[in-house]
């Protein structure tokens, strides 16, 4: 699902306010990691992700992350990136309706 650019501003509204839930270290984006971002976004639908290592190579990092997860990347700020998957449950959905 493509999100356009005013709900993309919306997206970024509501993020502002959380916080990451996911840090990526030393080990990198794993098998581990995907499935975690998988059950994280699966639940809150918007998540912040930051990187506190392999920062030189976050943009591959952050393909790799967007394809396996199937998720829109809504922004990226220095370090942090916001992840948005819309909820396949019409009576889940937090932000697009």
């Amino acid at each position: 699902m493509k999100i356009s650019s005013k709900e993309r501003k919306k997206l970024k509204g509501h993020a502002h306010s959380i916080k990451p839930l996911i840090i990526i270290g030393k080990e990198g984006v794993s098998e581990n990691t995907i499935n975690t971002i998988n059950d994280m976004i699966e639940n809150k639908e918007l998540i912040k992700i930051k990187f506190n290592s392999h920062k030189d190579q976050k943009k591959i990092l952050i393909k790799k992350i967007e394809s396996s997860c199937n998720v829109n990347i809504v922004d990226q700020i220095g370090n942090i990136v916001i992840l948005f998957k819309q909820n396949i449950d019409i009576e889940k959905r937090n932000f697009i309706k």
